[in-house]
């Protein structure tokens, strides 16, 4: 008697709140009126007054047959589902007094709501069957499902233009048809009137600024800087070209390559200051994007990623093309030894690493797609570019996933979230931290779990428990 109450206890607790009324079909099972319910704490869509109910009614050889059905209350009515599973619809019945015939019918183990599911979300930008990385079914000859899960994230949160990237880079085509809505804006400017209108050093700065012509047109005259773009944020499901790993992002374009892809220290540290400003000023920059490298250890600049750190901004930085390993000759900017920095190897489409790739047991920390990935070019564009600088904006574009569907988790929340929930790569074992590739969905399911239904099965004497 004690278990029962206990069980209507817990049952009670949960209630049904009707957002939603269709036309109901019960007997077809997938359609019907879909609401929201608050189970368990969570607020998830499912079918309005059906349940799925296990019922205990014996065994017959090695599987379950129902020796009998529940009995239920006038109106109600179930289908069976098999194997102990009915279906129950309770027309215009509250969660309350389904809990309370749950616990007090005999044979009822558990009761849950019918949750609605649905396809993995995809967009309709044309060329997205060529983005092994986000998705791989095998389209282009590689092995299906080495990818990054994006599909599977989407189904979460396919990102926020609240949440800002900084691409240091050679600039940006930010009339880019599949980018330009993705543009960070800067609020605090006003176009054209020659005023440095948020004093933060840099007059009309509406889109970054270009720090090697020091004005505010961060245009991009070598490709690199926009097809990083591309992959980061191209906007998704505008039927156009292809998508990012965020279908929506603000990428702020901080250009300090030239167009022949040169750039030096001081240009980086005036790029990497400028994103530190910003962010002390309320811009929502959780990450910069950093494909690129060469020279030695600098101490200013090591500084100048410390102080990103300090501000809870992340660096994601390319391992390097070399095939060397990091730990044996450091790779900078990559190779710095700060908690803000995640460092990234390259892997192609198979699996396999990169023959071009760096690699560190202990100072790279994971791979990502970065052969043959096809993204945004200027000039309205497009094209396939190869090297650790792509696998780079796929880690990026997964921060920006991590931050919308969490806005509160911290830097080193988002670090370990990607980190944490790397796919083993057999190839990578022992030549990485991780020893594995990036999981979007993992990741998100690991910094975002109320993002999406968490399915919990109410058990006699009201103990919870996930289903097996």
């Amino acid at each position: 008697m004690r278990r029962r109450r206990q069980l209507r206890d817990r049952l009670a607790a949960e209630r049904l709140e009707r957002r939603l009324v269709l036309s109901a079909d019960f007997a077809g099972l997938s359609t019907g009126p879909v609401g929201q319910i608050t189970w368990d704490g969570l607020a998830v869509e499912a079918y309005q007054d059906r349940w799925v109910v296990g019922f205990d009614a014996g065994t017959v050889g090695p599987t379950p047959v129902p020796a009998a059905t529940p009995a239920v209350e006038p109106g109600w009515s179930l289908i069976d589902l098999g194997g102990g599973f009915f279906s129950l619809a309770t027309p215009e019945t509250s969660s309350h007094d389904v809990s309370q015939w749950a616990a007090g019918t005999p044979g009822v183990t558990w009761i849950e709501p019918d949750f609605a599911l649905t396809p993995s979300r995809l967009p309709n930008d044309p060329d997205y069957s060529l983005l092994w990385g986000l998705s791989n079914d095998g389209q282009t000859g590689g092995v299906a499902d080495i990818d990054i899960n994006a599909p599977q994230a989407w189904d979460i949160t396919t990102g926020s233009r609240s949440v800002v990237i900084a691409v240091v880079d050679s600039g940006v085509d930010v009339g880019h048809p599949d980018l330009a809505a993705n543009i960070w804006r800067n609020p605090g400017e006003i176009p054209g009137n020659g005023i440095d209108d948020d004093r933060n050093g840099y007059v009309d700065d509406v889109s970054g600024w270009d720090f090697v012509s020091n004005d505010n047109t961060p245009d991009d005259g070598n490709g690199h800087g926009t097809h990083v773009a591309g992959t980061i944020g191209a906007v998704g499901n505008d039927g156009r070209g292809v998508v990012g790993v965020n279908w929506e992002v603000s990428i702020l374009p901080l250009k300090f390559l030239d167009d022949w892809g040169f750039g030096s220290t001081a240009g980086a540290i005036a790029a990497l200051n400028y994103a530190a400003v910003l962010r002390s000023a309320g811009v929502n920059i959780v990450a910069t994007n950093n494909s690129w490298g060469g020279g030695g250890y600098s101490s200013a600049l090591r500084t100048v990623i410390a102080r990103h750190n300090e501000a809870g901004i992340l660096f994601v930085a390319a391992a390097g093309n070399d095939g060397t390993d990091n730990d044996a000759a450091p790779a900078y900017p990559a190779s710095y030894d700060l908690a803000n920095v995640i460092s990234v190897a390259a892997i192609d489409h198979a699996g396999q690493a990169a023959s071009f790739t760096n690699f560190g047991r202990t100072s790279v920390d994971l791979a990502a797609p970065g052969v043959d990935v096809y993204s945004t070019i200027p000039g309205s564009s497009y094209a396939s570019f190869s090297g650790t600088s792509m696998a780079a904006p796929h880690v990026a574009g997964v921060v920006g996933l991590l931050a919308a569907a969490n806005p509160q988790a911290t830097a080193g929340e988002l670090r370990a979230a990607i980190l944490d929930t790397t796919v083993p790569v057999p190839g990578l074992a022992g030549r990485l931290e991780t020893g594995g590739r990036l999981d979007a969905a993992a990741a998100l399911d690991q910094i975002a779990p109320l993002a999406g239904p968490r399915v919990l099965s109410v058990l006699p004497g009201g103990v919870v428990a996930p289903p097996v």
